[in-house]
């Protein structure tokens, strides 16, 4: 079986929750990329173990496969991937309950997905976050932090523009009504 397919196994074993048959068939995945000579496809498939090692509760297992594939990507200058293990990571740590851990290595995630410009992956995890602060009754840092995931969106849809003006943020046109020029002529 060559690489692609053993990847392809892996992924339809995962779907199917059977989430130790997959890290082995990435295992296998893996080095076979190895051997072709494709680092990149290689560092997925250490992330994709790290997952189901996650999934499956094995999270000695799942932090050994993170910490392998971190840097993986960093020496492939890929700072997007790299935001995705951090993230990883930091799922990681929050089930494990540690969640002052989960909350510094979020950001660490935000920083390296903002440097790649995905602003659809830094919204997500300041979603992640915002529920992480919510969990430690932090209301107003998961109010910050949901409202920073929200500024992320070019086009936010009609639900997203009122949490935003419920939070406190919104467009520049709440923004600019709400000057002191224009309270003067409503008292007029």
């Amino acid at each position: 079986m060559d690489a692609k397919a053993l990847k392809d196994e892996g992924l339809k074993l995962y779907r199917d929750g059977r989430y130790e048959e997959a890290a082995a068939k990435f295992a296998e995945a893996q080095s076979a990329f190895v051997a072709a000579g494709d680092q990149k496809e290689a560092a997925e498939c250490v992330n994709n173990r790290g997952v189901c090692f996650r999934q499956a509760a094995k999270f000695d297992e799942a932090t050994a496969a993170f910490s392998e594939a971190r840097p993986m990507f960093q020496a492939l200058n890929d700072p997007l991937s790299e935001g995705q293990v951090v993230g990883n990571l930091a799922k990681l740590a929050e089930s494990q309950g540690d969640k002052a851990k989960a909350a510094e290595l979020y950001h660490e995630s935000i920083e390296l997905l903002d440097k790649a410009g995905a602003k659809d992956l830094v919204k997500d995890v300041y979603t992640s976050l915002s529920r992480l602060k919510l969990s430690q009754r932090d209301v107003v840092g998961a109010m910050t932090a949901f409202d920073a995931g929200l500024e992320q969106l070019d086009h936010p849809n009609l639900i997203e523009r009122m949490a935003r003006k419920i939070i406190g943020g919104g467009s520049k046109k709440v923004e600019e009504s709400s000057k002191p020029e224009d309270s003067k002529k409503l008292e007029e």
